[in-house]
């Protein structure tokens, strides 16, 4: 029923939680590590169950002792070495990203033509991001055809999907964002088309921004500000858009379409708030 699925779904995801806090050495719940065995106290789970009761109306429950009473899930000698290996992808998962960013943002400054450089590297980002996703939906039939004998293909597929899952979204929004970062630096430079993408776009929002003057809208001192400090509010535009995007928990690709279209919104604002005086 639906509520076996939530209370199934509920169930894994506090579990999963709890095994990783375990495993990075943040354990502070039921699930513990010591000696080579993983084991569950109890202790939680009764006490949920005695307040149920007592709410419910049985009074008596009150009384059931505090029991803390581990049961041992998995026992292996390797939970030492698991524990290890798990801090220390926690560690490179936090810091290879801004690494990779500050080599990248290092090498795009010390070039000689700047955008050219983003725009070599949105490209390479992307394409290397295109490769990976590529690998895994190739390597997902792989790992399907060398299944032992009498195994479930579904449930081995359900498996590999749920490993790769946020691997998967990490992939297509990185490549999304690199992608959309070669386009901006391609239309922020001297080609003839990007000249005429942004001469357009100017004179579009120039033309309803006289319209709404002539309709009685008045910028005064707004558009003023607005034209003094152009170049300031468009750095802190990308400045945010970058924050956000880097502070979000597994953003996907619609996360980045979205923020895109809000930098854009953002962008054509300040152009219609431009007064050019």
């Amino acid at each position: 029923s639906s509520a076996f699925e939530t209370v199934w779904v509920e169930s894994n995801r506090k579990v999963h939680s709890a095994v990783d806090k375990a495993l990075t050495g943040e354990a502070d719940g039921p699930v513990s590590l010591k000696n080579d065995e993983v084991a569950i106290d109890v202790a939680p789970i009764v006490a949920q169950v005695k307040e149920r009761l007592v709410d419910a109306g049985l009074g008596v429950a009150a009384r059931i002792p505090d029991v803390h009473t581990n049961f041992v899930v998995v026992q292996s000698k390797d939970i030492g070495k698991i524990k290890t290996y798990m801090r220390v992808l926690e560690i490179m998962g936090s810091w290879l990203p801004v690494i990779a960013l500050l080599v990248a943002a290092a090498g795009v400054y010390t070039a000689f033509n700047r955008r050219h450089a983003l725009i070599g590297a949105g490209l390479a980002v992307f394409a290397a991001m295109l490769v990976l996703g590529i690998t895994l939906t190739v390597f997902r039939d792989v790992y399907l055809d060398h299944l032992p004998s009498g195994a479930s293909p579904a449930a081995a597929g359900a498996v590999y999907d749920a490993l790769i899952k946020f691997l998967r979204a990490g992939v297509r929004a990185l490549g999304a964002v690199a992608l959309l970062t070669a386009v901006g630096a391609f239309l922020s430079g001297p080609s003839r088309i990007a000249v005429l993408i942004r001469n357009g776009c100017r004179r579009s929002i120039g033309a309803l921004r006289d319209t709404a003057v002539s309709e009685g809208l008045r910028l005064g001192a707004v558009g003023r500000f607005v034209h003094r400090f152009k170049r300031w509010i468009g750095a802190a535009i990308v400045v945010v858009a970058a924050i956000v995007l880097f502070m979000w928990n597994y953003p996907t690709t619609m996360v980045v379409v979205w923020t895109t279209v809000i930098v854009l919104v953002g962008f054509a604002l300040r152009e219609f708030l431009d007064t050019g005086s």
